[in-house]
């Protein structure tokens, strides 16, 4: 009975094991917003500047950003890509109301394709003090 039951708790052990690897297939990095963002950030942000005017533009929101910073990147390691969500604010005229917030989540495709996907778009107008404190941190 003793050898059963050893049995049986190695096996639980190794399958609780392998589900545990199993889920470990997607790493997540948070951005901290209260910060002022990196460098690395800032230049892989003006590298998607283009994306970005064409996701918007294709969602309807012809306007101009500003205050954009990257909340959270997500490595699919499985299918080697990485979704990147970000939010800007978008303007019309000089820098003038009504503000947008607007938040795009974009696929890194692993593939050689380097085309960027958009996987979720949403925007909401916002206040001037809104704006303000979404501008706060942004290093511009």
């Amino acid at each position: 009975m003793k050898k059963l039951s050893c049995l049986y708790i190695s096996a639980l052990l190794i399958f609780s094991l392998v589900q545990v690897e199993a889920k470990a297939e997607t790493n997540t990095e948070i951005i901290p917003q209260d910060q002022p963002p990196s460098i690395m950030e800032l230049a892989f942000l003006r590298s998607l500047g283009e994306t970005i005017i064409k996701a918007m533009d294709e969602k309807g929101d012809q306007q101009l950003y500003t205050s954009a910073r990257i909340e959270r990147i997500s490595r699919n390691i499985e299918n080697d890509s990485f979704d990147i969500e970000l939010r800007v604010v978008g303007y019309e005229g000089p820098i003038n109301p009504p503000y947008k917030l607007i938040r795009i989540t974009l696929r890194i495709p692993g593939e050689s394709n380097s085309n960027y996907e958009i996987k979720a778009y949403s925007s909401k107008f916002i206040s001037v003090k809104e704006f303000y404190k979404l501008s706060k941190n942004t290093g511009y």
